[in-house]
């Protein structure tokens, strides 16, 4: 399936794109802290003159989402690949660390302890849909435990 995402040119063998991974990390980083800065607004709505009737929850759910992907773009980079297409970046982690295995005691030295489960891969997927119902919806109430899910799902992720 990975070749459909190469011929398309959503997914893109690129060497340069290794000097990226860092990068990558650091913006997955970046997100997860915007995550956890969004998740202790409600403490603070008084102070920074919030309106009460604001909820954070959705920029929560989109926040954990994006630290998700762009740590699954630092792993990508890793291995020589730029993709386009969220989609065409969780069929190269479900065909890279899953079916490939390279997370094995061998990798694990190149990949600084990450470790991912197909599970870990699924849950992208699920994250980036309950991303999609928090920022696009606007009938479909995003309520504080799926804002809270992905939080947990994102500091898996990014370690």
């Amino acid at each position: 399936m990975i070749e459909i995402f190469i011929k398309k040119e959503q997914l893109i063998r690129d060497k340069t794109i290794k000097n990226l991974a860092g990068p990558y990390l650091k913006k997955s980083r970046s997100n997860l802290v915007t995550m956890e800065v969004l998740g202790k607004v409600e403490k603070y709505k008084d102070v920074l003159a919030i309106p009460k009737d604001y909820s954070a929850e959705e920029w929560i759910v989109v926040a954990a989402y994006y630290a998700m992907y762009m740590a699954a773009l630092s792993l990508l980079a890793k291995l020589g690949f730029r993709s386009k297409s969220h989609t065409a970046t969780s069929v190269a982690l479900g065909e890279f660390f899953v079916k490939k295995k390279l997370l094995d005691k061998i990798y694990l030295e190149n990949f600084e302890n990450i470790r991912m489960k197909k599970e870990e891969i699924e849950m992208l997927h699920d994250v980036r849909d309950r991303r999609e119902i928090a920022q696009y919806s606007v009938t479909k109430k995003t309520t504080k435990e799926i804002a809270e899910h992905p939080h947990t799902h994102a500091n898996l992720w990014i370690g």
